[in-house]
């Protein structure tokens, strides 16, 4: 699937310019967990954590705790800009919104979907980037403020190549072939805190977030693939080739057919070097239409440098 959405974002020089000593709260949240981070005249004065932020994922009281958590303590911000996975539409928008707007009363807020936030902190020349957090997306600017975006649609129905889906790959194949591997079995046990397949299948039926409780399993297939085991490279490949294929119907839509594509990646799924290398393996497949035009720039991106750029963007003077 492919959609264009509409996500503000205002004119102005880029964030931090004419702000002083102003401080600055940018927020990165997802399925899994909020991070902020605050920063005045060029320096970090605050970092934070919380649980997940995603409003489609997380109900009310445990999304204001995720927030409130994330920003105890951060001095009191002249503008905050919130990146939020879930905030797509603007009733969610609305929710973080007045969340943030109750916990710092003086700011300039603005809420806008993560995907926004990722292209903000993409270096120049970035045609495409690639999300992989709890769930995945694909994203490229579609010009005045609006954004082309494929896939998603959560891990039920999507995410493919995101780390719910490769935890979701993960214990399926640990209930089914019970592992005999002592260190598999203690990952299993430190993410769900049980390792018999009955008490996995309750926990994730009860969860009241089960796709974080998926993703948190992700690192028992990335480490399986990256000490070559069978069962789990064969798994990361087909997740990572369902992501590669998103990606290059992406590109096939909405960019020139005859260009250079520079392909930006971010979220936890890729401090996995197995999870980067069967991703671009995937793209360089035969198969794929786009493979001879694809670059993949090598560092990872932080949304919440989005995030910060954007807060400097919002608390321009008028």
């Amino acid at each position: 699937m492919s959609t264009e959405r509409a996500a503000p974002e205002p004119d102005g020089p880029p964030g931090g310019s004419g702000n002083g000593d102003r401080v600055l709260a940018g927020i990165d949240a997802g399925g899994s967990s909020t991070r902020a981070l605050a920063v005045a005249g060029g320096r970090v004065v605050f970092a934070g954590r919380g649980g997940p932020g995603n409003p489609l994922a997380a109900g009310q009281d445990a999304l204001t705790a995720s927030y409130l958590t994330a920003l105890a303590g951060c001095p009191d911000p002249a503008a905050v800009a919130a990146c939020v996975s879930g905030a797509g539409g603007a009733r969610e928008r609305g929710q973080i919104a007045d969340l943030l707007a109750d916990r710092f009363p003086g700011a300039s807020i603005q809420v806008v979907p993560d995907y926004a936030g990722a292209i903000l902190a993409a270096p120049d020349g970035t045609d495409v980037v690639v999300i992989a957090g709890t769930g995945s997306v694909v994203c490229s600017p579609a010009g005045g403020g609006r954004y082309h975006v494929s896939g998603g649609r959560g891990w039920i129905l999507g995410d493919r190549g995101g780390a719910a889906r490769l935890g979701q790959a993960a214990l399926e194949w640990y209930c089914a072939d019970r592992a005999t591997d002592p260190e598999v079995t203690a990952q299993v046990r430190d993410c769900l805190g049980q390792t018999d397949w009955r008490g996995i299948v309750a926990a994730l039926a009860v969860s009241p977030n089960p796709a974080a409780l998926l993703a948190s399993a992700a690192p028992v297939l990335t480490a399986a693939a990256e000490g070559g085991a069978d069962w789990a490279t064969t798994r990361l490949a087909a997740e990572m080739s369902a992501l590669a294929a998103v990606t290059c119907r992406h590109i096939e839509r909405h960019l020139s057919p005859a260009g250079q594509v520079r392909v930006a990646l971010t979220g936890g799924v890729w401090a996995s070097p197995a999870a980067r290398a069967a991703f671009s393996h995937a793209l360089a497949a035969p198969g794929s239409p786009s493979r001879a035009r694809i670059t993949i720039l090598p560092d990872p991106l932080d949304p919440l440098d989005g995030a910060i750029r954007l807060a400097g963007l919002v608390s321009q003077p008028d």
